[in-house]
């Protein structure tokens, strides 16, 4: 039985893809993450199902123990780009740090292995449309992308089994608050949600052979095509003004977002399925007195944002 490790267990995409491996039933999973109350509560629904570490990244004997012991390496570890943007430093240590002590310890512990490594579309900038040979774009002051691209780098120079999959934003029911992220208002934006990402992930392991050494844009495809302002909308009409969305107005606006004309990946994997409508319609209703009074206040923001 193959055995597969992922860094970041406990988020959003860690979560289906331990799920859509369970399923599978053809692999030992380990999932690693720092201790918090919210993994623990997380991951612990398959506490009987699979092997659960709590550690740090960089913690460099625990990491080259278990890196000996697996043959596919997720690495889904790291902060949100808006938490970037306002600790850079912190991106620098965690996204940046952590993931080039990763891929020295892969080549010399266990130089076989697969790293499976997610990046950003940011990193293409502020263009409409992005083909497959699109330009690099970075904007002076978005670190997020700007480590993502140096660790993409890196990897090439140093494994010989790697997939680099750059991601938009990944949207999801229980994280509809992703406006935080820095984008341009009214930007053209086609994202994906962490069941697809996690389902393409999986079908990665079956297709190591057409996929091994090659970067690809994993995103949604045409029926997951919006624009910022549209999902500012709807998310403000499903769970109306709150804190997280005044926020989004202190950050550079510097996280963007584009239509991507490269089905290449979903001819291979085969994971694009659903639309975006399905994402807003299967979120949980807030408590009827919380929602009332928040979408009062964001009833006069949507007039505002539609003039």
């Amino acid at each position: 039985m193959k055995k597969c490790l992922i860094t970041g267990a406990a988020g959003l995409v860690g979560l289906k893809l331990i799920s859509k491996l369970l399923i599978d039933g053809n692999y030992e999973i380990t999932a690693l993450d720092l201790k918090s109350p919210k993994a623990v509560k997380r991951l612990n629904q398959y506490k009987d199902r699979i092997n659960i570490i709590y550690a740090d990244i960089n913690d460099e004997v625990i990491m080259k123990a278990l890196i000996k012991e697996h043959d596919y390496i997720f690495h889904l570890a790291g902060i949100l780009p808006q938490i970037g943007e306002i600790h850079p430093n912190l991106t620098k240590i965690i996204d940046y740090q952590g993931s080039i002590k990763l891929i020295d310890w892969i080549k010399e512990i266990n130089p076989k292995a697969y790293l499976f490594y997610i990046s950003t579309t940011s990193l293409y900038g502020k263009v409409n449309e992005v083909e497959k040979e699109s330009k690099v774009n970075i904007k002076k002051n978005d670190y997020y992308s700007k480590y993502k691209l140096e660790v993409e780098n890196y990897l090439k120079e140093n494994l010989k089994n790697y997939v680099i999959y750059r991601t938009p934003l990944i949207l999801e029911k229980d994280n509809l608050d992703c406006i935080i992220y820095n984008m341009p208002y009214n930007m053209p934006l086609e994202v994906i949600t962490n069941t697809l990402v996690a389902k393409a992930l999986a079908a990665t392991l079956k297709n190591l052979k057409k996929l091994n050494k090659k970067t690809y844009i994993l995103t949604g495809g045409e029926k997951y095509r919006t624009t910022s302002s549209e999902i500012f909308i709807n998310v403000l009409k499903i769970k109306g003004i709150s804190g997280k969305y005044l926020l989004r107005y202190f950050g550079e606006k510097n996280f963007y977002g584009h239509y991507y004309n490269d089905n290449t990946l979903n001819e291979i994997l085969d994971f694009q399925k659903g639309d975006i409508d399905e994402v807003y319609a299967s979120y949980e209703k807030e408590k009827l007195f919380r929602r009332f009074i928040n979408r009062f206040f964001a009833y006069f923001i949507i007039r505002k944002l539609k003039k």
